[in-house]
């Protein structure tokens, strides 16, 4: 792949009340790739989105082989692609570290370096997993220590991005993302569940991060698009806590004991590979933007355990 020798391309700012530019998603059949597909289509319904196989409202791409030549067309006028798709689950990316590595590094390199060419910006996601997890509080530009194959492939395109796109690109690096609606079984939900049905809830003591809603992740996103930013952006909580907190946190919403939270250790797990155990990240340079910050971690417990509620009959 050959290094742009093309200088930034600099974008006009949108006002604050402007449609979101024109903008692929591909990975839209995954959580974050769903939902900011949605916010997109809230402006502009046709905005094109792509899973690995076709399905509804989504077109076929596969990053094994990653070229726009796929979408007949319908990347014109684009200008952004949200690159969302990836290899997440750790333990399978420890089992098959190829397929990590062309799913996560050269599936999308291989087409930033093509929506470069056509000067259209890539969107990238990373992860917290890049870190160590030794001292936690890392910073936008804090060093990549990754200890375990996804964290690597995170890292790698991380650092070759500027190869095949010059300063021309974001990276949004993320930490757990999660939603409020039961039966999504993302993370306070799979607590919820099982806190509803009287079942306990293993927590790590020693696992610190800085979980976000999905929607101030789409907020943030949007954001930074409307500004026109470039780089690499932390977009999380400002809050750090353990998986532990959290569920006693949620047990008390949901008025339940906190007896269901059984404190393990992440090495508790006996897995064959390592986990970073403190990945929390200080979001400075989005906090320059989005002052008032994101959602409290409070609210969202108190609104997914409303769901979960059972509300006594009155005699």
């Amino acid at each position: 792949m050959s290094t742009s020798n093309n200088a930034p391309r600099l974008r006009i700012y949108r006002s604050m009340n402007a449609a979101p530019a024109k903008t692929i998603v591909f990975g839209a059949g995954g959580f974050v790739g769903r939902h900011l597909l949605a916010a997109y289509r809230r402006s502009d319904p046709s905005a094109v989105g792509t899973a690995r196989t076709s399905a509804a409202g989504l077109a076929a791409f596969d990053f094994a082989d990653p070229s726009l030549s796929r979408l007949d067309g319908a990347e014109q006028g684009a200008e952004y692609a949200v690159i969302a798709a990836a290899m997440t689950n750790i333990g399978r990316c420890e089992q098959d570290p190829q397929g990590a590595y062309v799913t996560n590094v050269v599936g999308p390199l291989a087409l930033a370096e093509q929506l470069h060419a056509r000067r259209i910006t890539p969107i990238v996601f990373s992860s917290d997993y890049v870190f160590d997890g030794i001292t936690g509080s890392y910073g936008d530009g804090a060093a990549l220590r990754p200890c375990n194959v996804y964290g690597r492939t995170k890292a790698e395109l991380e650092h070759r991005l500027p190869e095949v796109c010059g300063d021309d690109y974001l990276v949004i690096r993320l930490s757990k993302v999660f939603g409020l609606r039961r039966g999504d079984k993302t993370l306070f939900d799979e607590m919820a569940a099982r806190f509803a049905q009287g079942l306990p809830v293993r927590a790590a003591i020693d696992q610190v991060f800085c979980p976000a809603w999905i929607d101030d992740v789409v907020h943030a996103v949007l954001e930074l698009q409307r500004i026109g930013a470039r780089g690499t952006y932390n977009v999380c909580s400002s809050e750090a806590s353990s998986r532990r907190d959290l569920a006693v946190r949620l047990a008390a919403a949901m008025h339940v004991s906190a007896d269901l939270v059984e404190p393990i250790s992440l090495d508790d797990l006996g897995e064959s590979f390592v986990r970073p155990k403190r990945t929390s990240m200080v979001c400075n340079k989005l906090w320059n933007i989005l002052p008032a910050g994101f959602r409290s971690l409070e609210s969202c417990l108190q609104d997914i355990a409303s769901q979960y509620l059972v509300r006594k009959e009155v005699a």
